[in-house]
């Protein structure tokens, strides 16, 4: 048996059976809010660190992207970058996850040996986990039962830090310290003691506009115009100036005053000196999920900080706060015997401009005879046309449009439903006749023969029985006939598939068309089945975007090459 020389023995030794495919690598890191800034082996630097090292020394590592969750918890998956990175692998760009450790893929038992058990496995994922020695690809490298106890400990881990903070949190709160991410609109947190609120110059003086102009009467709309109009930064406008960025401040400058964010901030204790915290509340440790908390549940704690407004001025605001939603509660009893506006489409019905959902608005006729329901856009409403273009238009109107639409969808189908059966037919035969099923088996037993031929070759190389050129070239020789194979298996595939989903796609549009084509009146359970999207412009016109469109093109176009054929 021929000799292997040293250099060649450290060669064949670095190069492990199985790595002759490249990987296309995601380097994911994660590191948790409570751990943030500490410079320690968990940092984000180290854990790039670690990983680029790992890959440096492995050739069959192909690094294509960086994936970096900082500040999110490992209690769920639940994380941008790392929703991001499954995007990338669905898309097929990547096909190997690389971690220091399994903790920074997730603390939840359950959800990571979910991960780990049957995600990985379905899409064809390689995991490796450097600091574990835990490796997809080396099945008897990886203890099941040491994995599985590595993910109780970290689930234990997380839940004994969840109970911990839970108490600690619950502390600060009854001692009147601040513990929110960010201080409330107006205040800034100490530089001395971050859980001390101190007043913010540059804001203080705009919460007591708004106070003033709510206590002389004025409506939340027509206060955000006039906040919106002179330029005064809304909360998370401020916060993105000031770069702080988080999850509902995305849109930076365009983030502007509205309802909801004036209806909070006017009955906010606050802005009297006081603090109202523990208003929200989730629980790892025992298992109860984030929920909202009833108010005589909250943690109050009075005189924690200066106060911006009087007291006698924020009481008078919560006086008109009452009468006006008493005020409108009666007016909605008053019209109670016409219906709510309730949109059939629900978000799949956007603005053009804006791409916010239109909002059904339910308008009472002079008198109270008689209710109007129209869709407009909701950005238009709330800060006028400079903002977003104004769009109106009437509901029933918009139903009738789409319903058309639908039924003329509908009946181009049954136009073409002869000429669709004759298609499945054909290709049905000619799937048969060339014996496709079968030929698609032949060619996988072929594939995987010759893939365990060309996995072998390693180790006759290391034996002596083939020389490096000879690997080289065999191993070479194989790849290609496994990529030949895989072409021509994917093709034949594709084309059984198609036949299949031609079929499928008839079935489907006959029994729409069966139960919807002679309806008098549009239903949401009729939008549900075949509507996608629907547009509304700022000249009138309507584009109603259909769900399927891709594939009954398909078919129309199949139809019509079989026409010209058989012509």
């Amino acid at each position: 048996m021929a000799r292997i020389s040293r250099k060649g023995q450290k060669l064949l030794e670095e190069f492990q059976p199985g790595e002759y495919r490249i990987y296309h690598v995601a380097q994911y890191v994660r590191l948790s809010k409570e751990d943030n800034g500490k410079d320690d082996s968990d940092s984000i630097e180290n854990q790039i660190g670690l990983i680029q090292k790992y890959i440096q020394e492995k050739p069959y590592l192909f690094p294509v992207g960086l994936y970096v969750d900082n500040g999110y918890t490992g209690t769920d998956f639940d994380r941008p970058e790392f929703n991001r990175m499954m995007d990338d692998i669905r898309a097929g760009i990547v096909d190997c996850i690389i971690i220091k450790d399994l903790s920074r893929l997730g603390r939840n038992y359950v959800e990571a040996g979910e991960f780990i058990d049957k995600v990985c496995p379905f899409m064809g994922i390689r995991l490796i986990s450097i600091n574990d020695g835990f490796d997809t690809a080396e099945k008897s490298n990886n203890s099941e039962l040491g994995i599985s106890l590595k993910n109780l400990i970290n689930d234990i881990y997380a839940k004994d830090i969840s109970r911990k903070a839970s108490s600690a949190l619950k502390a600060k709160r009854l001692r009147g310290e601040y513990i929110g991410n960010y201080a409330p609109y107006g205040y800034l947190k100490s530089p001395e003691n971050k859980n001390k609120l101190i007043i913010d110059p540059e804001t203080a003086p705009i919460v007591v506009k708004i106070f003033e102009l709510r206590a002389s009467g004025m409506g939340f709309e027509r206060i955000a115009d006039y906040l919106n109009t002179a330029g005064y930064p809304s909360p998370g406008r401020l916060r993105f100036q000031r770069g702080i960025i988080t999850n509902n401040n995305k849109q930076g400058e365009n983030l502007l005053w509205k309802r909801h964010v004036l209806s909070d901030l006017l009955k906010n204790i606050v802005y009297i000196g006081h603090l109202a915290q523990g208003r929200s509340s989730s629980s790892l440790y025992q298992g109860i999920p984030f929920h909202w908390v009833k108010e005589e549940n909250w943690d109050i704690v009075e005189n924690t900080h200066e106060p911006i407004i009087s007291y006698d001025l924020w009481k008078q605001v919560q006086t008109i706060n009452t009468e006006h939603k008493q005020k409108a509660k009666e007016c909605s009893g008053k019209y109670s015997k016409f219906p709510p506006a309730k949109s059939l489409y629900g978000k799949r019905l956007v603005c053009a401009d804006c791409g916010r959902p239109m909002k059904m608005v339910r308008s009472i006729a002079k008198g109270g005879t008689r209710a109007y329901y129209n869709y407009k856009c909701p950005s238009n409403m709330e800060h006028g046309d400079a903002f977003c273009p104004k769009k109106n238009i009437r509901a029933s109107d918009l139903d009738q449009i789409v319903l058309e639409v639908l039924q003329k969808q509908m009946s181009v189908f049954l136009d073409m439903q002869e000429v669709f059966t004759k298609l499945i037919k054909a290709a049905a035969e000619k799937n048969k006749f060339s014996g496709a099923a079968a030929k698609i088996r032949e060619l996988n037993q072929e594939y995987k023969r010759k893939k365990k031929l060309c996995t072998n070759l390693y180790t006759d190389m290391k034996e002596g029985i083939l020389s490096k050129d000879e690997y080289i070239y065999a191993k070479k020789k194989y790849q290609a006939d496994l990529e030949f194979l895989k072409q021509e298996i994917a093709e034949l595939e594709s084309q059984h598939e198609q036949s299949a989903n031609h079929a499928i796609q008839e079935r489907k549009w006959n029994h729409l068309a069966n139960a919807y084509l002679h309806a008098k009146v549009l239903t949401a359970e009729m939008v549900e089945a075949m509507v996608d999207k629907i547009i509304i412009r700022k000249d009138g016109s309507v584009d109603v975007i259909l769900q399927y469109m891709n594939e009954f093109e398909e078919l129309i176009a199949e139809c019509k090459k079989l026409k010209k054929e058989s012509a």
